[in-house]
C-alpha cells in the first residue's frame, strides 16, 4: 500500500462508519384499527418514528370513532415499548466502535408494536336485575309526584 492511500482508506473507514451511526432503530406502529395514538404523549399517525433515544417508550391508544361517534365497546389501552440499548455506555470509550460491529452484525435493532383497544368489560347485570332497577327507579319517581301534590 502506497502512503498516499493510507488517509484516503483511513477518511473513507472513517465516512461509512459515521454514516452508520447516524441513525438508530426506529419504531415502527402497526395500527389497523385506525385508532389515535400517542407516542410519549404526543398524538402521531405516523407508521415509522426515527430514533428518539434507548430506553422505555409508551403508546397510549384511544378507540377510533365509528361512523362519527365514540365507540363504547373499547377502552383505552397504554402499552410500555423497550428500545434495547445495543452496549453498555458504562465502556466509554469503546462504546461506540462496538455498537458499530454490533450494528454491523445483527443491523439496526428497529421495533415493531401491534396498537389494538381491549373491547370494554360487560355489563354483569342481567336483564332481570336491569328490569328491576328500572322499575325501582319508576316506583321512586312516582313516589316524588305523589309527595310534591
Amino acid at each position: 500500500m502506497r502512503p498516499h492511500q493510507k488517509p484516503l482508506l483511513f477518511a473513507i473507514a472513517a465516512t461509512l462508519a459515521v454514516a452508520t451511526a447516524c441513525t438508530g432503530p426506529a419504531l415502527h406502529i402497526d395500527n389497523p384499527g385506525q385508532h389515535t395514538v400517542f407516542v410519549d404523549g404526543r398524538a402521531t399517525t405516523a407508521t415509522s418514528l426515527p430514533f428518539r433515544y434507548y430506553g422505555t417508550t409508551r403508546w397510549d391508544a384511544v378507540p377510533a370513532d365509528v361512523g362519527g361517534r365514540s365507540d363504547w365497546r373499547h377502552q383505552p389501552k397504554s402499552q410500555l415499548v423497550l428500545m434495547p440499548v445495543p452496549v453498555s455506555a458504562w465502556i466509554f470509550p469503546l462504546d461506540f466502535p462496538l455498537e458499530l460491529l454490533a450494528r454491523a452484525a445483527n443491523g439496526r435493532g428497529d421495533v415493531t408494536t401491534q396498537i389494538a383497544v381491549d373491547p370494554a368489560p360487560g355489563d354483569r347485570r342481567t336483564e332481570d336485575e336491569s328490569a328491576n332497577a328500572e322499575v325501582a327507579a319508576l316506583a321512586e319517581r312516582a313516589k316524588a309526584a305523589r309527595i310534591a301534590r
